[in-house]
This record gives structure tokens, sequence and C-alpha cells, in this order.
């Protein structure tokens, strides 16, 4: 054991963490326990990202404990999220009721005198059913190495202005309640319950909605004001913000903005008087970012009028299109009307175009037609597109893809999703009845003119088959159109198919069936490349390796992450 390189050692670490988490019973864990070296590779991998409080971490003089000192310096990104069912009147642990009937807990100052311990802590997300005290807010100010800061359905303050001054990179701000829909796909099992929504600190929040959002927008806005000069990414809700707050400030490196949620200045009108933000637009805000290339417009969709970016029947602004020209990444939902802006995007290398709306109601994604219109637009514009994502409401065909592969011939990462899954009769343009495999071959050969296809995801139809049969029919199914898609595809690196997962005795959701495609240079079974490990399937120039299940953790809409839950 003592002669394998600690680097071989921190690299196995990660690759087990990559394909099954940090869970009790996964492998990483127990390659722990095997020896101190094993140890003392693996102790920085599984404490990187941590949690607190526990449920089982209480001493009963004491309260609740925290990492031992040990082991902060390993932590990088901790999550503090307190246990809701602690906070109801029949269950009450580790806090009180305050004379307004809100919880509030002991204290936290176990945690803030542990920050200081944590050297390497770049990350924090909070999650609190209660106002965080000053004192932790101030406790993060000082942490030097500090990069991103999460406040998540968690009440807000002016104590949130304590944070300065840690200069932060990243910032995601996000209000009590807000729990948003991204087509039909995976979705935190938490925010799926009922009694989520039925806490009772979330009840009384929710009575004094007008009174705490004026508050929470201006406490925002002033700790914006203050990390602005060294922000790079902005997550925040429409909620907590305004156009006008936003355009009163300078944002000299922001590269990221991603807004969700209510579109700003949609909130409830108040019943009494109060001093309104001065009238401004999107576009206000968007001249204070000079550096800004990454625009995300994720608003769930109302029964309100759209929001309109770019009107198609006006003539531009020169500044407008000069902050169009400059995007390399756009991101919109369902909510945004998306004619006369996809054409005014020459630069543009990554497109999402999402289906969102508030749970528990469902989204109504693009139709054909729809989503054809958005292809031949973003075709005009005459941009280097890398990388499409999109969701439809109508099943896939043939047509789609043609038309994408022969109007958008540089793409790497292609991804078309249906919202509402079903498996069933696939969509052909050919008129005789044909088999599944040569309808499948439709699809490669539509796909056949993007040379530089790295990474595919589809939502082609499939034969229909239960999902929790012995024989696993629908994943076999997959795994052979996955054969032939990476045996046609030369390029191609990895390969998904959706399909409709069962989360419940009624409840099911879309979900992604991902190969990574591992190709060798003969072709031949023999070649230790094509040689595949337990779950691989042989074939005859490469194998495919089944990839976890992976989502899109909200509000991130590029790069998938393997499944939490």
């Amino acid at each position: 054991m003592s002669i394998l390189n600690e680097d071989v050692l921190h690299i196995l670490s990660n690759e087990l963490l990559q394909w099954e988490g940090r869970g009790v019973d996964s492998s990483l864990l127990n390659l722990s326990t095997a020896s101190r070296l094993f140890r003392q590779a693996c102790l920085p991998v599984i404490f990187s990202d941590v949690r607190w409080p526990h449920k089982s971490k209480v001493d009963a003089e004491n309260g609740l404990l925290f990492f031992p000192v040990s082991l902060r310096p390993y932590i990088r990104h901790l999550h503090l999220t307190w246990h809701d069912e602690w906070t109801e009147p029949g269950r009450l642990r580790h806090g009180y009721f305050d004379r307004d009937g809100m919880y509030t807990p002991f204290s936290l100052d176990i945690v803030s005198s542990a920050l200081a311990t944590m050297p390497k802590l770049t990350e924090i997300t909070l999650s609190f059913p209660f106002i965080p005290p000053q004192s932790l807010f101030e406790a993060i100010g000082q942490c030097p190495s500090l990069t991103s800061f999460s406040l998540l359905d968690t009440p807000i303050d002016m104590g949130l202005l304590s944070v300065f001054p840690v200069c932060l990179s990243r910032v995601n701000l996000a209000p009590v309640g807000q729990c948003l829909r991204i087509g039909d796909g995976p979705t935190d099992p938490k925010v799926s319950d009922i009694t989520y929504y039925m806490r009772d600190w979330r009840r009384k929040y929710r009575a004094q909605t007008q009174i705490r959002g004026l508050r929470e927008q201006r406490s925002c806005a002033i700790f914006l004001r203050q990390q602005a000069s060294c922000l790079t990414h902005l997550d925040i809700s429409g909620d907590l913000c305004s156009f006008a707050a936003l355009a009163t400030v300078h944002w000299p490196q922001l590269r990221t903005l991603v807004l969700y949620g209510h579109i700003p200045g949609t909130q409830p009108t108040y019943t009494y008087p109060v001093a309104l933000p001065p009238a401004a637009l999107i576009w206000d805000a968007l001249e204070r970012m000079p550096v800004l290339n990454d625009l995300r417009l994720l608003f769930s969709r109302t029964r309100g009028k759209d929001f309109i970016l770019l009107p198609r029947d006006e003539h531009p602004d020169r500044v407008r299109l000069e902050k169009l020209a400059s995007l390399t990444s756009f991101a919109i939902s369902n909510a945004c009307r998306l004619d006369g802006i996809l054409g005014y995007l020459p630069s543009l290398q990554r497109l999402a175009v999402l289906a969102m709306v508030d749970l528990p109601r469902w989204p109504i994604a693009l139709s054909q037609a729809d989503a054809e219109r958005v292809i031949t637009d973003i075709a005009t514009s005459g941009c280097p597109l890398r990388h499409l994502r999109i969701i439809i409401e109508d099943k896939l065909s043939p047509r789609i893809c043609r038309l994408i592969a022969t109007l958008l011939p540089s793409l790497e990462v292609l991804e078309i999703e249906r919202c509402g899954y079903h498996d069933g009769k696939s969509i052909s343009t050919c008129v005789i009845p044909l088999a599944e495999s040569i309808i499948q071959q439709e699809y490669v050969n539509a796909l056949s003119p993007l040379l530089s296809l790295r990474s595919l995801r589809l939502c082609m139809q499939f034969p229909e088959y239960d999902e929790v049969d012995d024989l696993e029919s629908w994943k076999i199914v997959r795994g052979e159109c996955a054969r032939l898609f990476g045996n046609r595809l030369t390029t191609l690196c990895q390969v998904g198919f959706e399909y409709r997962k069962r989360t419940g005795t009624h409840r099911y959701q879309d979900a992604w069936l991902d190969f990574t495609i591992l190709r060798s240079s003969s072709g031949g079974r023999d070649d230790p490349r094509a040689i595949a490990s337990e779950g691989s399937v042989c074939i005859q120039d490469c194998a495919l390796r089944q990839v976890p299940e992976m989502w899109y953790a909200f509000p991130e809409v590029w790069t998938p992450t393997r499944l939490p839950f």
C-alpha cells in the first residue's frame, strides 16, 4: 500500500465519487476504511461537500454537534440546511417561538466559531426557516477564501449586509417557497410533498408577504451594491429585485446573469402606500454590465402577459443590438416571447429554450411549428452555435433532427427533451410501417451532417415497456439504439434517450438514460479498450458504459450533474 502514488489515489477517489456519490454504502466510504493511506486520500474528497445539522449528531449537554476540528480543513462547500420538521409546534426542537410566533434557534454560535477553522471553504449555502442571526453573517464575512454564497428558501433582513467585506464572485438569492419545474424532469422530493407548502413557518411567512417583500428587496439591493465590483455570476429571483435596482449599480466583472422565478415588477400590489421603484427596463440593467456574455431569463409561465425582450415590429435600438451581439450563451423560458430576438445573436455558441412553471403545475413547451421557427431564426443570425438544448411538447420527428443538422452544422452538444414523455409509436416520414430499427436508422441519417457532434440526447419514441419489468426491456432497447448511434456517428462520445420514470405509486417524471461511448482503434473484441466492465455493452468498435442518473441543478442549464436523490 505504501508504494501507491497519492495522485493515483486522489484520481481514484474522485472517480468513485462521480459514479457512486458519498452514500453510506458507497465504494468511496468503504475504500476509506481499508488502510490509513486510503483514509488520508479519501477524507478530502468525502468531506469536501458537507451538510449540517444532522439529526443524529446531538449531545444532551451541548445540543447540536458540529464536525470535528480534524475534518474542518477538508470542507470546501458547506450546506447549512435546517430541518423543517423541527419548526412544527408539536415537534419543536433546538429552538423556540418568539413573541410573534416565529421559530428561532437556540444558538448558532457553534457554526460561527467553526467557520474560522475552515481554511479551504469556498462555497456556503444557507437554507433556514428563520432569519439567520447577524453573528453568522459576520462570521461568513470573515472567511477570506469564500467566493460563492447562496441564500435559498430563507427569510431575509438587513443582517445580510454583514457578509461584507468578503469579496464574492458568485451569489444566488432565492425567496421562501419558490419552487420551479423545468419541463417534467426531476424535482427535489421535498418540494413534491404537500407538507413542504403546509409547514407552519411558511404559512406565517406568506401571511406577512407584503411587509417582508419590501424589506427583502431593499436588503438584497444594498447587499448586491456591496458586492457588485467583484461579482462574476449572479443568480437572483425576480421576487427579490427590480430592473431599476439592477440598473443603479455598475457591474464591471459580471459575466453571467440569471433571472428566474417571477418577472421583476409583476409582484402583487400592496394594500397601503409604498414608494415604488422608478420605471426601468431590463435593457437599462444590461447596459450596466459591460462584460456580460451569459444571459438566462428563466421566468416561470403565468397567466399574465409574456415577457417581451425585443418586439418584432419595432426597429431595434443600436445599443440593444450591440448587447445581444456580445452574448455567447443565452437561455430563455416559455414565459418570454421569442419573436424578434433570436435573429440578433451573431456570437451565440450556447442556446437553451426551456418550458418552466411554478410547482405543482405542468408547463406547456414549444410546439413543432414553434421549434422549427426557433431553429430557423437562430440560423439566420449566422452564429457559430455549438450547444443547443430545447424542450418540445410534440413527439420528436426526423424532420426536426434533419432541420437542426442542416441549419446548425457546427453543433457539438444537442439535447431535445419532450415535456411529458411517453413511449409509443415513433414518427417516421416513411409511408409504410417499418421495423423499429429502421425508424431509428432514419434518425441517425437525419443527424449525420453533424460532423462535430460529441453529446446527444433525444426524446425519440420507443416501444411501450413497463419500466419496472424484470427484463428491463425499456433499457435494453435504448442500449441497442445507443449502439447504433455510436457506430454511425463516429464523433459521438455520449448518447442518451428519454424515458418515463416511476417516482411513486401514481407519479412519473421524465428522465434520461445516458451512455458513455468508449471506442477502440481496432474494433476487435480482444482490444482492451473494447472490453467492457460489468454493466457495459460490447459492440463492434466501441463499448457503452451507462452513466449515473443526471439532472440540471437549478439554475444550471448547460452542464448536468449527478442526481443527488
